[in-house]
């Protein structure tokens, strides 16, 4: 039997909504919503999500750690469009078959890659030019990187990890 989940959330003017999905569910879509903060916890019922869409809403924070749980099968999250000024990519670690992830569009001033490192089938890492890279400095003596890091290897300011 499939169940449904239900992601709260709540608007730029305040209002409290929810949008109703079935845990079966490969996409997550809410775009478009002016959604100023969400409640991502539910998405841990949904085991086959490939795909976070949370695109042109007004949010100016998120918390991705639902996705340790969700990300086994995540292929594209989509955060473009919105005001995030920080980014824990920490979660998406936990998401191996990770393909695509935009950013582009929001506040970030600063985003560390490191989690990203673990993302394997990463093919495309759309950031804006401006915003500026980081990473663990440990990661640059590993072997097999995503190619999309490669790219991007002489724009990440390398950083020891017990400077955080």
């Amino acid at each position: 039997m499939v169940s449904e989940i239900f992601i709260r959330y709540e608007t730029a003017t305040g209002l409290e909504k929810t949008a109703r999905f079935r845990s079966d569910e490969t996409t997550i879509n809410l775009d478009l919503r002016n959604i100023a903060s969400v409640d991502l916890l539910p998405i841990i019922w949904c085991e086959n999500l490939e795909c976070l869409c949370l695109r042109n809403n007004a949010l100016a924070e998120i918390d991705l750690s639902a996705l340790e749980k969700a990300g086994k099968k995540l292929k594209s999250i989509r955060l473009n469009h919105n005001r995030l000024q920080e980014m824990d990519l920490g979660p998406l670690s936990s998401c191996p078959n990770l393909e695509e992830v935009n950013l582009e569009n929001n506040r970030l001033k600063r985003i560390d890659l490191s989690p990203l490192f673990q993302c394997a089938n990463l093919k495309e890492l759309a950031i804006d030019k401006d915003v500026g890279l980081t990473a663990d400095l440990l990661l640059r003596s590993v072997g097999s990187w995503p190619e999309v890091l490669v790219e991007r290897y002489h724009k990440i300011l390398w950083k020891a990890s017990s400077t955080e």
